[in-house]
């Protein structure tokens, strides 16, 4: 159990391109923010679902908390799932990723303690924010950036210890980078759907 980093569970987006929320989309005859937040409980304290005012989600176990910028993008989702947690680390994750790996997030969330604000994996030369870990701490200072019309997690990298975790760490713990599959649109759930019977082994 890793005592000093929470779980924040970003669900709040529009998932105007999926046309229904992705928070609810099935998996094994659950919905997936089910298994997400059963899949990081066993390593993490606390696990946070950050919403949209009034948003309907599947219940789980995680406590819910409301973005109250809503329609800002993912930088308001971060606020309110910083604001909210009680350790200083937060493992930050969009609902849409349905292979997170907890040795990863665990690794992450291990090498921010160290002496990191923000340490985030980079696959195949991008960036991933929104699987990341964030210090509590930087919490007033993504405010101020949402404030100016700051919209972009990456925004604040060059003005916190930032540290990037490169592919070749990643893949000693993903070595298919299975963690960055997202999905935006019905085609990405219906290949998601399969790739998760062929790595699960389901009928």
């Amino acid at each position: 159990m890793n005592d000093e980093c929470a779980v924040v569970f970003l669900a709040g987006g529009q998932s105007s391109r999926m046309g229904t929320p992705k928070a609810g989309l099935e998996f094994d005859g659950r919905p997936l923010l089910d298994h997400l937040v059963d899949r990081v409980r066993p390593f993490f304290p606390e696990v946070v679902v950050v919403a949209a005012p009034g948003q309907a989600l599947p219940e789980t176990a995680a406590r819910r908390v409301e973005d109250d910028t809503p329609g800002e993008g993912p930088v308001g989702g971060l606020v309110a799932g910083l604001r909210a947690v009680t350790r200083p680390l937060a493992f930050v994750c969009s609902c849409d990723s349905p292979f997170l790996n907890p040795e990863l997030a665990i690794f992450l969330a291990r090498t921010a303690a160290e002496c990191y604000d923000v340490v985030v994996p980079q696959w195949e030369g991008r960036l991933h924010p929104l699987h990341a870990v964030y210090r509590a701490s930087v919490q007033p200072l993504l405010e101020a950036q949402l404030a100016a019309g700051k919209r972009r997690p990456t925004d604040l990298f060059d003005h916190v210890r930032t540290r990037i975790v490169k592919e070749d760490e990643v893949r000693q713990m993903d070595v298919e980078g299975r963690s960055f599959v997202n999905m935006n649109t019905p085609e990405d759930y219906e290949h998601a759907k399969k790739l998760w019977i062929q790595w699960t082994g389901l009928p």
